[in-house]
């Protein structure tokens, strides 16, 4: 019964330490599942680009700076200050985000916890998505778009197709049409 438990414990261990070492397992597909579920899509959109959103102007991925390591930290602690969540349960528990604990910030800087926390290999996962299939991407493509959902939509009527022509949209369906909008990074440096 100990040797069962022991060889349990061990593989365990082992896969948790390989989450956090290893390369992200599953590519673009798990990646686009992990931004779809944790609902990075709220803020950030279905194209990166960010923008007006409900914890306020998102950075836009495709323009982001940072290096994959610096954006999964982001997505494990959130910004300080600002409207991006952690999503690591733990966080601001232990001190392993930016060294800081709860009871060391106040309401304003504290970042807000994510409805749901991620698991290690996911955190990992999706920042590898964000840093290879958004990161110094150029505009959002029709393509792309019917890739993310899976299928033909509306949001996707006025991207530029692959050619680079727009495909065509009825008059009546215009006010549903996607409007791209753009915020400066929120991740970047503000000087102060």
């Amino acid at each position: 019964m100990k040797t069962g438990f022991v060889a349990a414990a061990a593989f365990t261990l082992m896969a948790s330490a390989s989450a956090w070492a290893d390369p992200p397992s599953g590519g673009d597909a798990a990646g686009a599942r992990i931004f779809k579920d944790a609902n990075c899509v709220a803020c950030h959109k279905w194209s990166g680009t960010g923008g007006g959103g409900y914890g306020g102007a998102a950075a836009n991925l495709r323009k982001t700076g940072l290096p994959e390591d610096q954006i999964e930290q982001t997505v494990r602690c959130g910004h300080i200050g600002g409207g991006m969540p952690y999503f690591q349960e733990d966080a601001y528990k232990t001190g392993s985000c930016y060294g800081l604990k709860a009871d060391q910030l106040d309401v304003k800087t504290m970042p807000a916890a994510a409805e749901h926390f991620l698991q290690p290999a996911e955190i990992k996962t999706v920042a590898h998505y964000v840093a290879t299939h958004f990161k110094g991407k150029g505009d959002p493509t029709h393509e792309e778009c019917v890739g993310f959902f899976g299928h033909e939509t509306h949001l996707c009527d006025e991207l530029p197709k692959g050619d680079g022509d727009k495909t065509s949209a009825s008059d009546n369906s215009s006010s549903h049409h996607l409007k791209i909008e753009t915020a400066p990074d929120a991740n970047a440096p503000t000087g102060k």
